[in-house]
């Protein structure tokens, strides 16, 4: 513990020792002249609370206004700056050490090989191409259907659609709604169509479009749908279209 630190406490114990000694005085005095036990203890806590006020308004004015002016009326003498060099010196001591020199540290990092430029660039430009023709498929998607399907059942099969692309068939469908204006065959030719787009074989497509068209392709097998769903018909309203991705 600091020096300093110490000589408080001890300040602090024998300042407050004795305002307790004067509590002490004060409800003796009280019990002498013939109150009761309740009135010497007020008479006290009261004692002890009144001085122990009254000291620590004094240090406050004391650190606030006196030691400040009296500081700045010393500082004028020579002494009284050798006496605080002292002072400093004995209660801080310096530690020498010697000088720590400073090594730069050059942090290289590897540059990729050429092999490894061009596999990452080709790999960004199949992702872009990818994205690219998904989106493509999804505004095909938006203006084929949006007449026939709501607002919400829209923006369903353009999350199936996008997981669609990704692999065989999504993870979770919920079977989607159409007008009854459409018939199976233009859902067919809606999925031969993108099915197309993406690269995707007939059975994939087929299971893909009887899952989300449920209730519309619910009399019809898979089986049928892979053959027939690129078959042309008159009486259509979504026709083949090979070339919705250009």
């Amino acid at each position: 513990m600091n020096k300093r630190h110490t000589e408080y406490i001890a300040l602090y114990l024998f300042v407050f020792g004795a305002i307790l000694l004067f509590g002490v005085m004060a409800r003796k005095f009280i019990i002498i002249n013939g109150y009761d036990e309740f009135s010497a203890a007020v008479a006290f806590f009261a004692t002890v609370i009144v001085l122990s006020a009254l000291y620590i308004s004094l240090q406050m004015t004391l650190n606030e206004l006196l030691l400040p002016r009296m500081e700045k009326f010393l500082m004028r003498f020579p002494a009284f700056h050798k006496l605080e060099e002292v002072a400093v010196a004995t209660d801080v001591p310096t530690i020498a050490a010697e000088p720590i020199e400073k090594v730069a540290v050059v942090e290289t990092t590897p540059q990729p090989s050429e092999y490894e430029v061009l596999r990452a660039n080709a790999i960004n430009e199949q992702k872009r191409a990818l994205q690219d023709k998904l989106n493509r498929v999804l505004n095909y998607t938006k203006q084929t259907l949006v007449a026939y399907m709501s607002e919400d059942e829209l923006n369903r099969l353009c999350r199936y659609i996008t997981e669609y692309s990704l692999g065989d068939t999504p993870r979770e469908v919920s079977p989607l709604t159409v007008d009854s204006a459409l018939k199976s065959i233009d859902l067919m030719h809606f999925g031969w169509n993108i099915g197309k787009a993406f690269g995707k074989k007939r059975i994939h497509t087929a299971t893909f479009i009887k899952c989300i068209f449920a209730h519309t392709l619910r009399d019809i097998e898979v089986s049928t749908i892979e053959r027939k769903m690129s078959h042309t018909e008159s009486e259509c309203k979504i026709k083949l279209n090979n070339n919705i991705t250009n």
